[in-house]
């Protein structure tokens, strides 16, 4: 079965229908802030320290209000991607939280490499979102993030200057498939397309082999709604712009403000905000949408899906490749 079949049927379930155990929630998810710099002329290799975000060029989708229908363009916009980029150009430094740098990706297949690989979580490309291992466990076993529920919303952003959470992917929980490590590539193979298992799958569980952690140490992969297949009216987005070759800056991701909500000294961690249900949910993402677009910016609602190409001048060595 392919996967836009197999999706098609998982979709066919209610959005919030769910096991007695199972959450509606909003989630603030914090996720490292940093900006990648280049680390060659080219660009930036396969990420093997601390995740980072970049800012990245992309041919994709936006709309422009909440009532518009999705536009074609190349778009700009702040993510995560570990696997190795292109450099398109250097911004002049202004400060504040602007980009320095915008890169195109360019990834190369997994493969094996110390230090580890680092994965790609969420990951916006392709069409769907997915998200599927980040503090999802700790030393105590699995955390709530692996019992939300259908129509639950994931706010994926940084803490900045202790006073303002800053958003980069609005995750809106359309369904979900449980694997561990000893399973994934059975369990997956129908549900994801081959450049998620490069880019996040492979590095997870080749860092979990390196750790020697248990095989049976369980996750969840959330996939996300999209424009195309909304749950109850929510779809998945990143705040992006239309690519201008002759702009001279970027931007810098959208501040959001909703006591009660989100924290805004919260560095790192999450915070889970239980939900009554599905009505205050979309009241709620509805207004995260109007935030980012009151603050000039578009919803991006899909990304083309990079590639993988030959290993050339961005990928491994034959040192790189050593076990």
């Amino acid at each position: 079965m392919s996967v836009g079949a197999l999706l098609g049927l998982l979709l066919l379930q209610p959005c919030f229908a769910g096991t007695r155990e199972e959450r509606l929630a909003v989630v603030q998810f914090i996720h490292p802030g940093s900006e990648h710099e280049p680390d060659s002329a080219d660009g930036r290799s396969w990420n093997t320290d601390a995740h980072r975000r970049k800012f990245l060029l992309q041919p994709g989708r936006y709309l422009a209000s909440l009532e518009s229908k999705p536009v074609a363009a190349d778009l700009v916009f702040w993510g995560e991607f570990e696997p190795p980029t292109r450099l398109v150009r250097t911004f002049p430094e202004t400060g504040g939280d602007m980009p320095r740098h915008l890169f195109t990706p360019d990834p190369v297949a997994f493969y094996p490499h110390d230090p580890p690989l680092m994965n790609t979580d969420p990951f916006v490309f392709g069409g769907r979102f997915f998200y599927s291992i980040c503090k999802q466990n700790n030393r105590r076993g699995p955390t709530a993030l692996q019992r939300l529920a259908r129509g639950s919303v994931i706010l994926f952003g940084s803490g900045r200057g202790r006073d303002r959470f800053v958003v980069d992917t609005v995750f809106v929980v359309a369904d979900y498939v449980d694997w561990n490590l000893s399973n994934y590539r059975e369990r997956l193979k129908d549900v994801v397309p081959p450049e998620y298992f490069h880019s996040t799958l492979e590095p997870i569980a080749y860092e979990m082999q390196v750790r020697n952690l248990t095989p049976s140490q369980t996750f969840r992969l959330y996939i996300g709604a999209t424009f195309d297949r909304p749950c109850e009216g929510m779809y998945s987005f990143f705040p992006c712009r239309p690519y201008r070759q002759e702009a001279n800056t970027g931007f810098a991701r959208p501040v959001l403000r909703r006591p009660g909500i989100i924290t805004d000294n919260l560095t790192q961690g999450q915070r889970l905000n239980p939900m009554p249900d599905a009505a205050t949910v979309r009241e709620i993402w509805e207004d995260i949408a109007r935030q980012v677009l009151g603050q000039g910016l578009d919803l991006g609602v899909h990304a083309e899906m990079p590639r993988i190409r030959q290993v050339g001048r961005l990928g491994p060595s034959r040192r790189d490749t050593a076990r």
